[in-house]
């Protein structure tokens, strides 16, 4: 393994960076990743393709694994962004008031509208993955996720205005 390491981790380490950003202070756990699943799943290599190919696949599935975590993890400030609130704000109190305001604005969409919204502005999911898991086509996903953001343009006036102005307060 150490010999594919010392050949390969150049061209993996650049396939990450070119995923994750140059800089991205991550690139080098990723890298471990990569060659950790690697040795994971060495048997499943069946050499229909070079090993090169096949690692910097590894790669690019695994740098955008860690793109759509972190995506994850900033959730709630994407949804404050999503219905029309801006950037969450600095303060905790207007943080919470920004948060509640998000809520009541979801709560103006049907579950299936809501269930597709989140699951994809939110969570990052793919239309394939959501089909997946809600069992409906790909077309009904993105109709019901026009019909979410119309729903929230309807019922949530300017509220980016109104957050802007109690920030500045």
């Amino acid at each position: 393994m150490r010999e594919i390491y010392v050949a390969h981790a150049g061209r993996v380490r650049r396939t990450v960076a070119r995923v994750l950003g140059a800089q991205d202070p991550e690139i080098d756990d990723v890298v471990q990743r990569v060659f950790l699943a690697a040795l994971d799943g060495a048997a499943g290599f069946r050499g229909e393709a070079r090993l090169s190919t096949w690692l910097l696949g590894i790669a690019a599935r695994r740098a955008l694994d860690e793109r759509r975590a972190r995506w994850r993890r900033t959730r709630w400030q994407n949804v404050t962004e999503l219905v029309g609130l801006g950037n969450a704000p600095s303060r905790p109190d207007l943080r919470h008031e920004a948060r509640v305001e998000a809520e009541r604005l979801l709560a103006l969409l049907t579950p299936e509208q809501r269930s597709v919204l989140v699951l994809k502005e939110v969570e990052g999911h793919t239309y394939q993955e959501i089909q997946n898991m809600t069992g409906a086509r790909i077309s009904t996903l993105h109709a019901r996720l026009q019909a979410a953001r119309r729903r929230l343009a309807a019922g949530g006036g300017r509220p980016r205005d109104r957050a802007r102005r109690r920030e500045s307060v």
